[in-house]
């Protein structure tokens, strides 16, 4: 059983994709967006990891996978979408010591990878363990339909009325009863935010939380 979600830094590090389908899409997206250093490798790659490869983002060997392939990865993905060795796969990154997510095969999974809903610097995750990712998939849809983009600028703004608080000089308690404050009413800044309001909704903040917290 997952029963810890934890964010991995995969900058500029070897991932490997094995699947070139709809599944192994959605994993080099997120490998891409998150700046690592992607190789997939599939006899049938989907028009998107084509795409990808002509443009140089992700490095695409067109052949099944062999011995061999998973060295010097970091983290690496088995979809299943072509006719992949599982078991052989799995022990491979055990002797490369590899992170590993077999598609709906969690006793070969490290890790599950959760939902991901973005926005600008904000990233809302939904995980489920492994057990239920068509619900993880639903709310996702769900709060990507809910959050629109002025969270994305939203983040800015708070961190533009932090800069200005700062420094903290009241016990954390008080200061993170003082933030609490200040974002309850989190729609209406959403709203200022996306009517163009941005300077009106950090002062909001700014005063809510004060100097220093005081």
């Amino acid at each position: 059983m997952f029963d810890l979600t934890i964010s991995l830094d995969v900058t500029g590090r070897r991932c490997v994709v094995v699947g070139g389908g709809p599944e192994a899409d959605a994993r080099v997206e997120a490998l891409l967006h998150a700046g690592a250093e992607v190789v997939v490798i599939t006899p049938t790659p989907s028009p998107a990891i084509e795409a990808a490869a002509a443009d140089g983002r992700v490095s695409l060997e067109r052949r099944g996978w062999r011995g061999g392939d998973l060295a010097g990865a970091f983290v690496a993905y088995n979809t299943r979408e072509d006719d992949t060795p599982v078991a052989q796969i799995w022990a491979e990154s055990r002797e490369q010591h590899v992170l590993l997510s077999t598609l709906d095969d969690k006793p070969r999974c490290d890790f599950a990878t959760p939902a991901i809903v973005r926005r600008g610097d904000l990233a809302v995750t939904i995980a489920t363990a492994g057990r239920a990712p068509a619900l993880a998939k639903r709310l996702r849809q769900h709060l990507e339909a809910e959050l629109g983009e002025e969270y994305a600028t939203l983040v800015d703004v708070l961190d533009e009325a932090r800069a200005q608080v700062l420094p903290r000089e009241v016990p954390f308690a008080e200061w993170a009863a003082k933030w609490s404050q200040a974002l309850a009413d989190l729609d209406g800044l959403a709203r200022l935010v996306a009517d163009g309001h941005v300077e009106e909704a950090r002062d909001k903040v700014v005063a809510a939380v004060g100097k220093g917290g005081r």
